[in-house]
Order: structure tokens, then sequence, then C-alpha cells
């Protein structure tokens, strides 16, 4: 291998470099970065770190400079820190956008790490103790060096895969699902690409270009996905339900009705007063998560999404209307649940009401504000059954 390889790796992973720089930027611009906003430029910088490590490797195998063995080692080496860590990072951002427990308790941390930590430590003392281990005496990497390279981002990247695909199994709501999906999509095309590299085509950088490639299709996604999603509830926002039924195929389904659905909190004034504003967010994330777990009653793909404040809305398509009755039971059991999980000193109610969207000569706007009127009918017969409930146990 001679001087055109170098040039290539370089310019390929000097591009990719200069893409993942831009993309990191932009982001680092943002004055507000939730947690899996800041795990994810840490997986961006790992990108830089690794493609920068990349070219250094291609100009020592390309003798662009004398070949030393610490320098080998010290490439590869580096080459396995940032490849580990990117999969890492990668996991953590997983991690934090799905809300995983682990990552919150310093047990778990350590866990995660593990196998990073590990493998390093038993690389530097391979080479170490026997150096002709992972490299060969004419200062060539041995065939060894390659598994223990991608043991550890491929445990990472495919618990990745599994919980997006986990998460992407367990919800009905197909934005959500579609989330996920791509969440998971990055890491399997990823490890893919590292492995057609490593052992078909190690003249050509197709990892970076594939990591580029997906990397590009990943955040064009969550930049839609900031535009289309509630950032509290992550449920689709108000303009989204614009965008769906500006559609007029989205109002209908063969062979069944749509209803739209209107639900609002009940007391969430008090919560907030008495409880603060942050107590009210939570309130309404659980909220959310009950009618994101509620949708399986419904079964074909409704709409979700919050309508502002304390209220959401839901266009559903069902045979009968008392699937929607079942819904809003269903509803009700699983906000008693997390009231009762959880230890809550509040009430989580909603009022619910809908009406039949009856297509010519029927609006969108026409039938929401039914659905309202039915809400308002429903919230205060839902909060003088609590308050009965509440004195009968008093």
């Amino acid at each position: 291998m001679g001087d055109n390889y170098f040039v290539v790796y370089a310019e390929a992973n000097l591009v990719c470099t200069i893409l993942f720089s831009i993309l990191l930027a932009h982001d680092m611009r943002r004055p507000i970065r939730p947690e899996a906003q800041q795990v994810f430029d840490w997986a961006l910088m790992a990108h830089i770190a690794y493609f920068i490590s990349d070219i250094i490797w291609a100009a020592e195998i390309a003798g662009v400079f004398p070949r030393m063995r610490w320098l080998v080692a010290a490439v590869s080496l580096s080459n396995f820190i940032f490849l580990g860590s990117l999969a890492l990072f990668w996991f953590f951002y997983v991690a934090a956008t799905m809300d995983l427990p682990l990552r919150k308790s310093k047990r778990g941390l350590w866990l995660v790490r593990a196998p990073f930590c590990i493998m390093l430590a038993a690389l530097v003392i391979a080479y170490l103790s026997s150096p002709a281990y992972w490299i060969s005496p004419d200062l060539e990497l041995n065939f060894l060096y390659y598994p223990l390279m991608l043991a550890v981002p491929l445990v990472y990247l495919l618990a990745s895969l599994f919980y997006s695909l986990y998460r992407a199994g367990k919800t009905a709501n197909p934005e959500e699902r579609r989330s996920f999906l791509f969440t998971g999509l990055y890491p399997t095309t990823v490890v893919a690409i590292g492995i057609i590299q490593t052992t078909l085509v190690k003249d050509i950088p197709l990892f970076c270009y594939g990591c580029a490639i997906m990397m590009v299709i990943f955040y064009i996604h969550s930049m839609e996905d900031q535009i289309s999603l509630d950032p509290l509830t992550k449920l689709n926002n108000r303009g989204q339900l614009q965008r769906f039924v500006a559609q007029p195929g989205n109002l209908y389904r063969e062979g069944q009705e749509t209803y739209v659905v209107m639900m609002d909190a009940n007391f969430f004034k008090q919560i907030n007063d008495s409880y603060g504003h942050a107590e009210g967010d939570r309130a309404l994330l659980f909220i959310a998560e009950a009618l994101k777990r509620s949708l399986h009653v419904l079964g074909s793909g409704p709409f979700l999404g919050r309508y502002g404040g304390d209220e959401f809305i839901l266009i559903a398509y069902v045979r009968r209307e008392e699937d929607l009755n079942a819904l809003a039971e269903e509803i009700r059991r699983r906000l008693d649940e997390a009231r009762e999980k959880e230890g809550l000193p509040y009430v989580l109610s909603v009022g619910i009401g809908w009406s039949r969207f009856a297509g010519e000569g029927d609006t969108f706007q026409a039938c929401m504000h039914r659905a309202d009127q039915q809400l308002y009918e429903d919230k205060a017969r839902e909060k003088q059954r609590i308050r009965r409930r509440m004195e009968g146990a008093s």
C-alpha cells in the first residue's frame, strides 16, 4: 500500500471530520441542551476523534513516515479507544432518549462502562507482556487484534439496537415507533459496514462513509422530530396536527369510523398551585405515558398529540363507538396505577370527550368543537366521581 491508499483514506476521513464538526458546531450553539443532546454531542466528538486517528493509521500503513512499534501500538490503541467511545456514547444516547434507569445510578454506570474498561486493560496488558500478541515482528497487526477491537463496540451497538427495537415494539404511537427504529438503524448499519470493511474490503474507507451517510439521515430525522414533537411529552405537537388533518385522506379509513377525541387533565391548576410547575410537568408526563400505553385498545394507527397546556387530542379509527369507552376505561385504569405506584399526593385524572367525523359537509374544527362540549360534560362527571370517592375514603 502506498500514497494512493493514504490519499483515498485521508480524503474520506477528512470530509467526514468536517461534516461531523459542522453538526457538532450547530448543536453547541443551542442555549439549552438536554441530557440526550449532550450525550449525542459527545458521540459526535468521538466520531471526529476516530476519523482523525484513522488518518494517522492510514499514513502509518502507507509508509508516509517510518514505522515504529510504539507508533503502531499507539495508533491501533487510539482507534480502539475512539471506536469504543463512540459506541458507548451512542448507547448512553439511547439510554437518555428512552429514560433507562441504569444511567442514573453509579452501579449502572459502572456496569455499562465495564466492557470498555476491561477490554482496554486487556489490550494494554497484552502489549506490555507480549508485544507480538497483536503486533507481529514486521510491525503488522495480527488477526487477533480485530476481534478484540470490534468486540466492545459491537456489544454497545447491539445493545442500542435491542433497546430501540424493544421500545418500538412496546409503543402504539406510530411517530414514536418510527423514532425508535431510526435510533436503532444507525448502530445496525454501522456494525454491518464495519464488519464488511474489516473482513472484505480493507482498502476502501467504507466505515467513515457509512457513518456519515447514516448520521446525516439520522440528523435530518431528529430535526423533523424537533419540528413535529412536543418537547415535554414527545407526542405530536399542534403544528403536526395541522399538517396531519390538512391531508384529507388522514380523516378516513376504509370500513372504520373516524372520531376526534379531546382529553383534558382534571385538577391540573391545583397540582401546579400546590406542588409547583415542575410537578405539573411530571403529571403531564404520567398522563402522556398512560395515553400512549392505552392505544393498543384501538388497534389501527391513531394520531395522538398534545394540543396545548394540559389538553390532548386523539384522532381514532374504530369500527364501533364502544371501543372508545374501552379506551377511556383503560386510560383511567393506567392513571390510577401510576398514582398508586409513584405514591403521588394528588389525583391523576382526565376528562374525555369525542365526536364522530361525519365526512362530507363536516369539518375537523366543527368535530373538535363537538368533542370539546362532550369533554366538559365528562370533566364535571369525573370530578364529582373523584370527590365522592375521596369523601368515602375519609
